[in-house]
């Protein structure tokens, strides 16, 4: 039997999707060990973790994108492909426009044509006349998204030789959302007086008359799950 929380943080989910929506048929949706509710939205979609008070604990999207190239260059740029439309998924989950129209022309083109034919010094005259009907039908589909995400890291990436495929997983917490959202108070925020009185207290000195260089060492990082 569930409990209060977990009831609460499926309503929250149902609510989003729509009441009329099942949740068998948008994705898979599964409970965990501490309350939270682990929604897969379809098969290609973001996955969603819900908070036991109905809240969004964090969203994670992969994205696969074919090598034509596997060179360094190449895993490099399909790698930043992937990463792009893994963003963009996310935003096409939450809002998408879609556009259908149907154009029809119909084009009637008269064709006229004399022709004249001599035998034995006289002139014979025929006039033929062709008419030709065209008619196109176009189709066009269309979808249209755009949004706004603040937060996102690129959680892992990778490439498998033998598919010829590179892979990205970007993701969105309330962690990397509060961060975001403070750097951009902090930059947003104008000086203070006070602030603005001794700059040089709080400026790097440069060392033998020149800039200050930071060199920073080689690095590897990797996101684990209870990290962000």
């Amino acid at each position: 039997m569930k409990n209060t929380s977990t009831v609460a943080a499926l309503a929250a989910l149902m609510l989003c999707l729509g009441t009329s929506t099942v949740l068998g048929q948008a994705g898979e949706a599964t409970t965990q060990g501490d309350g939270s509710v682990v929604f897969q939205a379809g098969v290609d979609g973001p996955e969603i973790v819900w908070n036991p008070d109905g809240s969004i604990k964090r969203i994670s999207m992969r994205y696969d994108q074919p090598v034509d190239f596997a060179d360094r260059r190449g895993i490099h740029t399909a790698q930043v492909i992937a990463e792009e439309k893994a963003k963009a998924e996310i935003v096409r989950f939450m809002h998408q426009d879609v556009q259908s129209a149907r154009f029809v022309g119909e084009v009637d083109n008269t064709l006229g044509k004399t022709i004249q034919h001599r035998e034995a010094g006289a002139h014979t005259q025929t006039d033929e006349r062709t008419r030709t009907m065209i008619t196109n039908l176009t189709e066009t589909t269309g979808s249209f998204a755009k949004g706004e995400l603040g937060g996102v890291i690129l959680l892992e990436k990778g490439y498998d030789k033998d598919q010829e495929n590179a892979w990205v997983v970007v993701g969105i917490s309330e962690k990397t959302i509060r961060a975001a959202q403070g750097l951009h108070d902090a930059i947003s925020a104008k000086p203070t007086p006070q602030d603005m009185t001794s700059p040089e207290s709080n400026a790097p000195q440069p060392r033998n008359g020149g800039d200050v260089l930071r060199v920073q060492p080689s690095e590897i990082r990797r996101s684990r799950p209870g990290d962000w």
